[in-house]
């Protein structure tokens, strides 16, 4: 009696879209002050269907974060729930190339609660980190962030598992007479 196998295969359905905010004249948005109010927000952006933004407060999120920027990513799309992840990076103003600062992995974000940012924390990077490097040029400050939306799973039908026919048992045989055959009429 021969065994059935069969299989199905599983796959994310993903959406994924990166948004590049350009802080220029960094210096000149110090000093707005460290309370939630206190944010400069990026142009909204769509990814997977769903609309979000970034948040840049450049004196910290609360008085004791002031050391620190703080960025966030945030679901705008009113009563959505969205599985995503997100890396939150910052631009090499000398070489163009961006770094990770804070990466979050798949996860749900809920527009009606604090679940609609990412990350969770206040201290994206420290202020003296930034305004003593390349990150900071000609007063511009880039940050880059890559969404990934990832919705429900695709499941394909079940199939039959693929046979895989085995060669005959003779089959050094039958190699044997080829390579003879080729000699053969190389010589010719």
């Amino acid at each position: 009696m021969e065994a059935c196998k069969t299989v199905s295969t599983c796959t994310p359905e993903v959406n994924q879209g990166t948004h590049v905010f350009d802080i220029l004249g960094y210096s000149k948005h110090r000093g707005m002050g460290n309370d939630a109010d206190s944010c400069i927000r990026s142009g909204i952006f769509t990814v997977g269907g769903y609309d979000w933004t970034i948040r840049f407060y450049p004196d910290g999120y609360d008085e004791r974060y002031k050391d620190y920027i703080a960025v966030y990513l945030e679901l705008l799309s009113k009563s959505a729930k969205v599985r995503a992840s997100c890396d939150l990076r910052l631009v090499d103003q000398c070489t163009g190339f961006s770094s990770s600062v804070h990466k979050t992995g798949p996860r749900m974000f809920s527009s009606d609660d604090s679940t609609k940012f990412a990350p969770q924390t206040c201290d994206f990077k420290r202020r003296s980190e930034i305004e003593n490097s390349a990150y900071l040029r000609d007063d511009r400050l880039t940050i880059e962030c890559i969404l990934t939306v990832i919705k429900k799973p695709h499941v394909t039908e079940t199939k039959p598992f693929p046979k895989i026919d085995m060669p005959p048992s003779d089959m050094a045989e039958h190699v044997g007479t080829l390579i003879r055959l080729l000699l053969v009429a190389a010589d010719r």
